[in-house]
């Protein structure tokens, strides 16, 4: 089970930073299933000393930060095409008014 926990970490990852967010979807909703049935067959002393908790935690923090850069990044680059459009439309307007 561990194997497939670190290969759904591992695909969640890569469709983070793949910009997949229907696939990270997806994937969050089986890497959480996959460690609350480990959780759920594990024992009380097992669980008071697992690191399941805490890189469950890290990893989803981790995928939450990465989408919110990457949603800022987005927005940087649509800032600067609006700002090159505005440039361009108004260069263009003054050189067919120039023309006349």
């Amino acid at each position: 089970m561990l194997k497939a926990q670190a290969d759904l970490a591992r695909e969640l990852r890569a469709a983070v930073l793949g910009n997949d967010h229907a696939k990270a979807g997806h994937l969050a909703e089986q890497y959480t299933a996959a460690l609350s049935e480990q959780w759920a067959s594990m024992s009380e002393p097992e669980r008071a000393t697992s690191g399941i908790p805490k890189q469950a935690v890290e990893l989803l923090t981790w995928a939450r930060e990465m989408t919110i850069m990457q949603h800022a990044i987005v927005g940087q680059h649509l800032a600067a095409v609006q700002k090159a459009h505005r440039y361009l439309t108004a260069r263009a307007n003054y050189l067919r008014t120039a023309a006349i």
